[in-house]
């Protein structure tokens, strides 16, 4: 048999001499603050000056496939469609380093500043060469082998022929994302935990933020600012933005309404005030961001309310190697990107570059009911489209869905920060969705620091009130802040963290009977665990542990939970692990001959209620007729929730209403309002639970009947 193997050809380059006191000075700007603005992030470009002499040399291995093997498809398209030798914008992608070579040795490895230079070089070889077939440069980027500049749409095989290229892509054009969910997602919850942002910085590339915004002042918030368009926008005092991107901040880190209040804002300005830039602009600020990502407090976040092109049904690595590259290197420098999935109504796929392996891409629900909504049009919506109802949890008809698509978050209405002062009260689209991710980010890295991007992807897509689009099957999952930080710190993955049980009880009840609550825990996870137990009652709280732990695949029954914890009248159940679980519980009504007639109460987590400025019913009451009819409400938040609950008859007319208010952890139970409160009896009444303040609130309904003391829960529906 003949032995075969990967061939290393060498290429040797020698052109570093020059660019080494280049490079440094731009490196090496000052940092200081200039007065009145945030700092100007240091933004080299390795072709500023043209290398002379020879100092060491640079070893790269050739790419010797075919050139239509190097060309985009998206390109290929594009160059077909305008006449020959058309100039095209485009991004190339060159072959990595590997390292340099010093008296004849191949020295491979190389810190960062040693990678820089090394791609200064091989960038200012390429230009000298794809010089010849007319392509003009216009900047290279400081860690990634790529050169932005335009060429004849006719020359673009003789080009990617070169061996030094990997990839010709199109810069393509790219526009911001146009079309009060802190409490949806238990911002608040996080904040009360103390994960406020401090010491997160998030990089908003957008078009620009107005750091003379009293929410968004410079020098605390926003650290740090760069303009990618060439059109010295940031010149003007307050950087005129056009709004988008302040409105985004606002979310972020406003300071009276943000998700993460005292984190710090970096501003890359990649499109102009009329919200247009370009995809070359975008991928020069996350390479600025990467160059830069230790200073100003450090970066830890990027948001992007922006993208271009139709959208992708898979993954688009491919289509865009560039950005996927400098993306790669975010996230492995511990960096999470989120991005808009887009506003086109497109239910099979995603837009660019939300569809990027490791970007976080985030879609759009509702946050309340607006009624009756309509949209502009999109890609996919031709003549537009319009919800004719609206409800919290439900899909927006402009969110861009797909298999690829990773979590869906609050937008449409939202009140957040206005260019030159003031308040936006009708922000939304995915714009709005992404930045509240990128806001809780920095909450849940305040607390938990170490966290990595694949750990944050990994929780806010396996917590949270999951949702099903209509328009395609698929589910995701809204996030929900406080789940995914506990998921976190359990470190079991999957359903973990927090469950809990409306009510549960040990007391007498009518014609002798004894009311009782037994608890089921199924262990789903990989390791055994010992959960535990917090009830709360009017008038106390118990901790408790299992005794046991409980192996995985295994079941345990805690029959008469309070009953075992000497534990006498009723009150909420909470149920903390750190593997995966399923729990429930079944309450019931046991008669003097021992006999019994129960119902079930499945186990929640916060995600599964409702926050302020939300609703829902609970439907097939009765009253009357050997039946009655309870309320109950479990407030799983952090804070104490209010609101109104309004009682309707068989006809939908309104009995009356009344306020409620629950303490954190706590239940309500109001027995009988139809007759107690307001004297009516009814046979298919029902309740709207309306949410003014707090959240995680969710309530349910009890019908009994009289004769045999038989109960039936009726869950809520939104």
């Amino acid at each position: 048999m003949g032995r075969f193997g990967v061939q290393e050809d060498i290429v040797k380059h020698s052109s570093l001499r020059s660019i080494v006191p280049v490079l440094a000075i731009l490196v090496l700007l000052p940092l200081a603050a200039s007065a009145g603005r945030p700092v100007l992030l240091p933004h080299p470009d390795p072709l500023a000056s043209p290398p002379a002499g020879v100092m060491s040399q640079v070893a790269w291995t050739p790419d010797h496939r075919v050139p239509a093997e190097k060309i985009t498809p998206t390109l290929q398209l594009e160059a077909a469609k305008v006449p020959m030798g058309s100039p095209m914008k485009v991004i190339v992608l060159l072959v990595e380093p590997r390292g340099a070579v010093v008296s004849q040795q191949l020295v491979r490895s190389m810190d960062e500043a040693a990678h820089r230079l090394a791609v200064a070089a091989l960038e200012h070889e390429f230009v000298a060469k794809a010089s010849l077939a007319g392509f003009e440069a216009r900047r290279g980027l400081v860690n990634i082998p790529a050169v932005v500049g335009e060429m004849p749409s006719d020359m673009l095989d003789e080009v990617a022929a070169l061996p030094m290229v990997r990839a010709i892509e199109l810069d393509f054009p790219v526009h911001a994302f146009r079309a009060e969910g802190g409490a949806m997602i238990r911002s608040p919850e996080l904040r009360s935990a103390g994960g406020d942002g401090d010491g997160i910085g998030v990089a908003i590339l957008d078009t620009g933020i107005d750091w003379n915004h009293p929410e968004l002042p410079w020098g605390s918030t926003v650290v740090a600012r760069g303009d990618f368009t060439g059109t010295q926008e940031d010149d003007v005092a307050g950087y005129d933005d056009g709004g988008h991107g302040t409105a985004c901040a606002g979310i972020v880190a406003g300071t009276g309404a943000g998700m993460a209040r005292k984190a710090h804002l970096w501003t890359l300005k990649v499109l102009e005030s009329n919200g247009e830039g370009s995809y070359s602009n975008v991928v020069d600020a996350l390479d600025s961001v990467y160059t830069n990502r230790d200073n100003f407090g450090g970066l830890h976040v990027v948001n992007l309310s922006l993208g271009g092109n139709a959208p992708m049904s898979g993954t688009c690595d491919d289509s865009m190697p560039t950005m996927t590259t400098a993306m790669q290197k975010l996230m492995d420098a511990g960096i999470a990107i989120f991005v808009a999935s887009g506003n086109d109504g497109c239910s099979d796929g995603i837009s660019f570059p939300a569809c990027i392996t490791h970007a976080i891409s985030v879609g759009a629900v509702y946050d309340a009911s607006f009624g009756g909504v309509g949209f502009e049009e999109g890609n996919c919506t031709p003549s537009g489209c319009t919800d004719h109802s609206t409800a919290a949890f439900m899909i927006t008809c402009y969110s861009n869905s797909g298999s690829v698509l990773d979590i869906l978050g609050p937008a449409h209405m939202c009140q957040t920060t206005k260019m030159g002062g003031g308040y936006e009260y009708q922000f939304g689209g995915t714009s709005a969705a992404a930045p509240y991710a990128a806001g809780l980010a920095a909450q849940i890295l305040s607390l938990r620091p170490s966290t990595t991007p694949a750990e944050l992807r990994s929780a806010l897509t396996a917590t949270g009130h999951a949702v099903t689009d209509s328009r395609n099957g698929v589910t995701r999952r809204v996030m929900d802040g406080m789940a995914a930080y506990q998921m976190l710190q359990g470190g079991g993955g999957g359903e973990s963290g927090i469950f809990w049980i409306p009510v549960v009880v040990h007391a007498s009840g009518a014609a002798g009977s004894q009311w009782r609550s037994d608890l089921a825990f199924l262990n789903m996870g990989s390791a055994a665990v010992r959960p535990t137990f917090v009830i709360r009652t009017r008038s106390q709280t118990i901790t408790a542990e299992a005794s046991q732990p409980i192996q995985p695949g295994a079941q345990a029954m805690f029959v008469d939970l309070l009953g075992q914890l000497s534990v006498t009248g009723s009150g909420s159940l909470s149920v903390t692990a750190d593997q995966p679980a399923m729990v429930g519980s079944r309450i019931y009504s046991e008669a003097a001959d021992g006999s019994t007639v129960g119902q079930f109460m499945d186990g929640l987590t916060a995600a599964d209620g409702i926050g302020a400025g939300q609703s829902a019913i609970v439907p097939q009451l009765i009253q009357g007729w050997n039946y009655r009819s309870n309320i109950g409400l479990v407030n799983m938040g952090g804070t104490t929730a209010s609101g109104t609950i309004e009682l309707h008859d068989d006809d939908g007319r309104l009995v009356g209403s009344y306020g409620f208010s629950v303490g954190a952890g706590k239940n309500y139970q109001d027995s009988q309002p139809f007759s107690r409160r307001f004297g009516t009896n009814v046979y298919g009444g029902y309740a709207k639970i309306i949410v003014s303040s707090g959240s995680g609130v969710w309530a349910y309904g009890s019908v009994i009947d009289s004769r045999t003391n038989d109960a039936t829960t009726i869950p809520m529906k939104r």
